[in-house]
């Protein structure tokens, strides 16, 4: 039993401890040149990534305690520097020569001094917006060593479309080891240390066709230095090759809950052994309109050999099956919303067994899961954006996966059980997450969609293993920058804290627009800008910090 002396203790300590943090961030601040649009938020450290165009930032720890940042990268270079198109000097090789766009290594051990190491350039007429990466001692086919790390990427268009992997414990000279070619419109994809397992967009660019060419490819890839062993493709139901009606809309990524810290544990309304944090995939589906979410049961989406418990229907179904093995009482799906059509599924990021303090007086659902939702702005017209709908992040509510039996375990008082007219009846949007455009009249650039690059939400942190995780996330919200969200209420998110970019001599003359996001296991934030503008390595500051750090009682106005 803990003494109300030691509680208090432990509360100096953690107030102790964020206000470390703020001191350790205002120190920084007077080195590292700041935007002047910020709020609880700042700058901590900053690489230019050459002037090159940049998608996805992730971290990793290698085994000797250094923090090493990838970033997947756009094909095109904003500003050209004397040389062809789509390239850029690369000064880390000697010489300088000019080489297209693709994978950066950039050690950010020191979040005030990050140090770009090596370029990885894509295979020709291809781009490599994604990086993942997995430690040999956790890769069940890597090389022994425990010393090892990979990088699995994408390489998207051109005739090495696919996806591939390097060994990159040499930050300095990452070496080619495998790869899975002849794909069609690869992207985001996810890869399970654990299992090896990887489940990414795309399609095979061979008959039988699929009719959705970017559905979800399941490959094993537990060995980095051979060709991934094909599992199964799955999609959403029209997409398949036998497939009829409209084309369904395309999957933009997966996040697989496998390697959750909580794994092991109930899903809020846990109906089975199965129904637990472990054994779910959440997968977006439309980017920018006509979104659809679903849930997937991982042990139902798999055979017998990896865990799970399907069964082919034909001979053929792994390349081609029935919509009914894609949708239905005996498919993977246990969940499937679908949004307005003027809202897409960009990212879908789960957060379990939240406990908002407003529910605990209710006798029923005081305990829900969620998934941070996104749909992508994608409007780029040249006299000024916001030339479409906005574009919002969205609290969508997963404690009802279905109405066929999330609600069956621990039945509440007075609420139905009932199968429903739909059985896929059960998420919903709680709330939402959103800037409004005339906020940047605050400063000197003014209102969002006047400044020139896109405005509106993008993308969202992924990493379940980040210190923020379940009382704050981050939004990249293009030109209106990053956005930090209380949603420890996440019927009413708020917004705590901001940082929005600058341009500098290497952006686009259309302006900065930052374009997605990452937190490490530090708390550090990593964002990368779509028009050249570099990487930023950022940190809360106040009160932001102090709920990050799980102060009691923390908590900041309410910004926008």
């Amino acid at each position: 039993m803990v003494s109300s002396f030691q509680t208090t203790k432990l509360r100096i300590a953690t107030v102790s401890a964020a206000v470390a943090l703020a001191v350790v961030g205002m120190d920084a601040q007077g080195q590292v040149s700041q935007s002047l649009e910020r709020k609880n938020m700042q700058r901590a450290g900053h690489t230019d990534l050459q002037g090159r165009a940049s998608y996805q930032p992730n971290v990793i720890q290698y085994p000797d305690g250094r923090t090493i940042l990838f970033v997947g990268m756009h094909n095109n270079v904003p500003v050209p520097r004397g040389c062809p198109a789509n390239t850029a000097p690369n000064p880390l090789v000697a010489g300088s020569p000019c080489q297209a766009n693709g994978t950066m290594i950039i050690d950010v051990t020191d979040p005030n001094n990050p140090v770009e190491k090596a370029l990885i350039p894509s295979p020709p007429g291809g781009q490599s917006q994604m990086a993942r990466m997995c430690l040999g001692s956790v890769l069940p086919g890597g090389t022994p060593a425990n010393t090892k790390v990979y990088l699995q990427r994408n390489v998207q268009g051109g005739a090495s479309a696919g996806y591939e992997i390097y060994d990159v414990t040499d930050v300095s000279n990452p070496v080619f080891l495998s790869a899975v070619r002849n794909l069609r419109s690869t992207h985001k994809e996810w890869w399970e240390c654990k299992s090896g397992l990887m489940f990414a967009p795309g399609s095979k660019n061979a008959a039988p066709l699929w009719r959705e060419s970017q559905a979800m490819l399941v490959y094993d890839w537990s060995n980095p230095n051979q060709s991934p062993v094909f599992i199964r493709s799955f999609g959403l139901p029209g997409g398949q090759p036998n497939g009829t009606g409209p084309v369904p809309n395309s999957l933009h990524g997966a996040i697989s809950t496998f390697e959750h810290p909580l794994a092991g544990q109930k899903l809020a309304r846990g109906a089975t052994a199965n129904d637990v944090i472990g054994n779910r995939i959440y997968a977006a589906w439309g980017v920018g309109d006509d979104g659809i979410v679903t849930i997937i049961d991982r042990k139902k989406l798999l055979p017998a050999a990896y865990g799970g418990t399907w069964v082919p229907k034909k001979a053929d179904s792994a390349d081609n099956p029935d919509e009914d093995e894609l949708i239905g009482p005996n498919s993977p799906t246990v969940g499937y919303f679908q949004m307005s059509p003027d809202q897409g599924g960009h990212t879908s990021m789960p957060v379990f067994g939240m406990k908002p303090p407003s529910m605990q007086k209710f006798n029923e659902f005081a305990t829900r899961d969620f998934v941070i939702t996104t749909s992508e702005a994608t409007a780029d017209g040249v006299n000024g954006r916001c030339n479409e709908a906005p574009h919002w992040a969205f609290m969508l509510d997963v404690t009802v996966e279905n109405s066929m039996g999330s609600l069956t375990a621990n039945p509440p008082t007075g609420s139905g059980v009932r199968i429903e007219h739909d059985p896929y009846q059960g998420p919903m949007v709680l709330s939402t997450m959103q800037v409004m455009p005339q906020f940047g009249e605050r400063y000197p650039r003014g209102n969002y969609c006047a400044r020139g690059a896109r405005f509106g939400v993008h993308s969202v942190e992924e990493n379940f293993n980040n210190p923020f995780y379940g009382k704050m996330t981050a939004v990249a919200y293009f030109n209106g920058g990053l956005r930090i969200y209380d949603i420890r209420e996440p019927v009413y998110p708020s917004e705590v804290a901001f940082y929005v970019t600058e341009a500098n001599a290497l952006t686009d003359p259309a302006g900065y627009m930052l374009n997605n996001v990452e937190i490490d296991n530090r708390g550090y934030i990593y964002v990368v800008d779509r028009n050249g503008a570099g990487m930023d390595i950022l940190q809360l500051t106040g009160c932001a910090a102090a709920i990050g750090q799980g102060v009691p009682g923390a908590a900041c106005p309410r910004i926008n």
